[in-house]
């Protein structure tokens, strides 16, 4: 049968007839069927063309814009390869609507006279059987050759097009090539089929990677050298767990996507999760488990800074345990070794609650969601933030650290929006930046934010949802792009409920909230005091230094009310003191500083605003009395700084009595 034929009505007689055709021209039929019986469509007529305004399509784009950034290059590399046989490269989003066009300027004309518009719907609904309704809705990569097109206007045309899937099934939109003008043979689109797919399977593929950038990602294909540049993807964990597989992986396996996220790369093939993850950088020889055939992997770590050169040759894994001085290869450089985990995985150690943090961490990095950080003070915040920082594609910017709570309040707005010179008595006469224009285009932590006073709340909301920055005496604001950490040792919530925290700016910077868990708290305490001691080491020139079994467990069985910085503190202070390299526990002891007295619920109130606030007010005043309103000793009998006890004295309205 022709399927360049008008539609025959559904019936007996043609499902008979489509049992006979190959499944290109069954889908096309079917299609054909459904436009003229299910949708109603004439195709004679094209006026009934959806095409949508340029208000409409503007806000498509911007909600399409991630989409549309990483398919660039692979439309690009498409045209590049099209362009002189007078094709076009068209790309749609999961509705059908085209969002991006790639063509000659002096094709223009014809372009509109075949209705190949910006903002055009090509839903099966609306024009019919064309290439782009087929990769919709069948999910696969097909050609739609002059007549077979149902459109009268559309059969000079011949189109290929390939769906555009992330790896958990999701459509993200239809790859297209248009000729205008092409050959009556249908075989002369075979090459333009073929380029379409490997482009919207490298789209695929970026896609991938950007979605489990915080994952281990294994790259399978069947030949070594190309593992780089053509393979199918899985990402998993570290202990093996499938965490998503590319479209291709899950063609190439004969399953689904919800089965291979159920699955491990243990049950898919035969190897060691361990042997694969300590393999990094390096080619390996696998063989799938149904069926036994061969392939090859290459697998990456989560962030990498850089890749290992492609492999020269391809050692097939060991399915049983190895020990560590059989795991290398003689002569072969460890690559995982070599090439440094993330900086964010390093700073988590072993504790299983931060690698949970790290790998949440690297999830939603630059994709603009704001991190709280929470913890008590000395947990490592800010060396959390300066980690997600570095393993960021924002790592070559600025890290702009602001504590809230140090800066005077009086200071506090010009040190965070700047100011032009003359804005105020006393300023610069040259102006000021202003840290949160010093921090775009990198990442900006605002430690301890539950000290910044209201007033300065409501500016830095309106700078979160608009991204601009109006220093003070400026004209006109200036955009702003920052990745958003924020820390606190205090409880925003119980903040928000006494009025001293603004709801809608903890709404706005808690897009992932984090709890860092104590020194004490953490499963690794031997390995970072083991690690700490190193690096301190190494800074006060003495590198040999070890710690006496005795001295390790005093430090092992200490409280750590201070965390990290107390642990720091203590190393430092047993360094200086130490004679000879070893560490004994007498200097343990001299350097541990005693446990401080339990704090009152007032004093406690004052540091975290946790308890009533007329109990925190009566309190402060108290231990303002009890140091004749010294309030650089009443701040230090509290634990807070001194322009945080300024501010809660303003706040309160306690004011010292006047001296006769």
């Amino acid at each position: 049968m022709d399927p360049c034929e008008a539609p025959r009505p559904f019936g007996t007689q043609l499902r008979t007839q489509l049992q006979d055709m190959p499944e290109w021209q069954r889908l096309i039929e079917r299609s054909r069927q459904r436009s003229l019986y299910v949708h109603r469509l004439d195709p004679q007529r094209g006026k009934d063309a959806q095409v949508l305004p340029g208000a409409e399509l503007r806000r498509r784009e911007q909600a399409q814009r991630p989409m549309l950034e990483l398919a660039r290059q692979g439309m690009q590399r498409l045209w590049e390869q099209v362009r002189e046989a007078g094709y076009v490269v068209l790309l749609t989003d999961a509705d059908g609507v085209a969002l991006r066009m790639l063509h000659e300027d002096s094709q223009g004309s014809a372009l509109r006279r075949a209705g190949l518009l910006d903002g055009r719907c090509w839903q099966e609904s609306v024009e019919g059987t064309c290439a782009v309704a087929l990769g919709l809705l069948e999910r696969r990569a097909l050609t739609v050759h002059h007549a077979e097109h149902f459109r009268a206007a559309h059969r000079a045309l011949s189109c290929s097009a390939a769906p555009l899937q992330a790896d958990d099934g999701t459509l993200l939109g239809v790859l297209d090539v248009t000729a205008l003008e092409s050959p009556r043979e249908r075989a002369s689109q075979q090459l333009a089929l073929q380029l379409v797919r490997a482009a919207a399977a490298l789209i695929e593929d970026a896609h991938f990677l950007r979605a489990h950038a915080g994952d281990w990602v294994l790259r399978v294909g069947s030949r070594p050298d190309l593992l780089e540049v053509d393979a199918a993807l899985l990402a998993m964990d570290e202990a093996g767990r499938v965490l998503g597989a590319s479209p291709r992986l899950v063609a190439m396996l004969g399953s689904d996507a919800a089965t291979l996220r159920a699955s491990t790369v243990e049950a898919l093939f035969d190897a060691h999760a361990d042997d694969i993850v300590g393999a990094a950088g390096r080619c390996l020889a696998l063989t799938l488990r149904d069926g036994g055939r061969r392939c090859f992997g290459m697998v990456q770590a989560p962030r990498a800074a850089a890749r290992a050169s492609p492999p020269r040759a391809c050692a097939p894994l060991q399915t049983t345990p190895r020990g560590p001085a059989a795991s290398r290869v003689p002569g072969e450089a460890d690559a995982a070794a070599a090439e440094p985990a993330s900086a964010l995985l390093r700073l988590a150690g072993t504790d299983s609650r931060m690698r949970e943090h790290a790998r949440r961490a690297l999830r939603v990095l630059d994709r603009g969601i704001p991190v709280l950080l929470q913890g008590e003070t000395g947990t490592g915040k800010e060396r959390f933030a300066q980690a997600m920082h570095a393993s960021s594609a924002r790592r070559h910017g600025p890290f702009v650290a602001i504590n809230c709570a140090a800066i005077p309040e009086s200071l506090i707005e010009s040190e965070l929006f700047g100011y032009r010179g003359g804005a105020f008595t006393g300023a610069n006469a040259k102006g000021a930046r202003g840290k949160l224009l010093e921090a775009d285009g990198g990442t900006l932590f605002l430690d301890e934010i539950g000290d910044m006073p209201l007033g300065l709340q409501t500016r830095l909301l309106r700078v979160l949802a608009e991204r601009q920055v109006l220093a003070l005496g400026a004209p006109r604001p200036c955009a702003i792009d920052v990745q958003l950490v924020c820390a606190t040792h205090r409880d925003l919530s119980r903040l928000v409920g006494q009025g001293s925290f603004r709801l809608d700016l903890l709404y706005r910077i808690n897009g992932l909230t984090l709890t860092l868990p104590a020194l004490r708290e953490r499963g690794d305490r031997l390995q970072l005091i083991e690690q700490m001691l190193r690096e301190r080491a190494e800074r006060a020139g003495m590198p040999e230094a070890r710690l006496a079994p005795q001295a390790l467990q005093l430090l092992l069985a200490h409280s750590w009310p201070g965390n990290l910085r107390e642990l720091g503190n203590v190393l430092d202070t047993a360094l200086a003191l130490a004679e000879a390299p070893w560490i004994g526990p007498e200097l343990v002891r001299a350097a541990v500083p005693p446990q401080p007295p339990a704090a009152t619920p007032g004093a406690e109130a004052v540091r975290t605003g946790y308890v009533d606030a007329s109990e925190a007010t009566s309190e402060l005043r108290a231990a303002l009395q009890r140091r004749h309103w010294n309030v650089s000793a009443a701040a230090r009998d509290l634990g807070v700084c001194r322009a945080t006890l300024y501010r809660r004295m303003s706040r309160e309205g306690l004011v010292p009595p006047r001296r006769g």
